[in-house]
């Protein structure tokens, strides 16, 4: 091999090597740029999915940050109406994935109290003897529940805290203070959802 057909060899592969390197350089610089995106998306705010309804006004189906509580569901729902019995949820509770907020009317509890045979007043008394859901109910609607006072309500509450929903009605059994017979007594009067 003469000097010339070396020297051209030798420059083949510097021009060969140049251009590799070339090519690889944007390559290296958008590896270094990916994790910025990463790290950008791991800080987002995870969302929850929660139904509100009743009294307020804007009801639907909303997508609000993981650690919010009930009284920022009813903000994001435009606000209680007017007639929203505020007092009868608890609004410092945390919302869970899933769950379903039912802001009672005062108007509503009107019309069952004066015994009224409208029709507002026929679906108060139907939604009366609706079962209450053990998972989001305030400790006011577990007294409701034959059997169940303020310091079994306050336990309820607790145990749900503590340990996340109830998956079935039977693991309220769990709560220190109901029995099987307690259990029977309310059985057909509570629901999970």
């Amino acid at each position: 091999m003469t000097n010339r057909e070396k020297y051209l060899i030798g420059i083949i592969i510097i021009l060969i090597g140049a251009l590799l390197f070339s090519l690889n350089r944007p390559v290296r610089e958008e590896s270094k740029e990916l994790p910025i995106v990463i790290e950008e998306e791991e800080h987002s705010p995870v969302k929850i999915a929660v139904h509100i309804g009743g009294a307020v006004r804007n009801p639907g189906l909303y997508y609000i940050s993981v650690d919010s509580r009930v009284a920022d569901a009813i903000q994001i729902a435009g606000g209680p109406t007017p007639d929203a019995d505020l007092d009868a949820i608890n609004l410092a509770s945390k919302l869970i994935d899933g769950s379903k907020i039912l802001v009672p009317s005062k108007l509503k509890k009107l019309d069952i109290s004066s015994g009224s045979n409208t029709s507002l007043g026929e679906t108060s008394v139907g939604a009366s003897v609706k079962k209450i859901n053990i998972n989001t109910a305030t400790a006011k609607e577990l007294e409701e529940l034959p059997g169940i006072g303020p310091t079994l309500a306050g336990k309820i509450i607790s145990y749900r805290e503590t340990n996340g929903p109830f998956k079935n009605i039977e693991d309220i059994k769990k709560v220190s203070g109901i029995g099987e017979k307690k259990f029977e007594a309310i059985k057909d009067l509570i629901i999970v959802e």
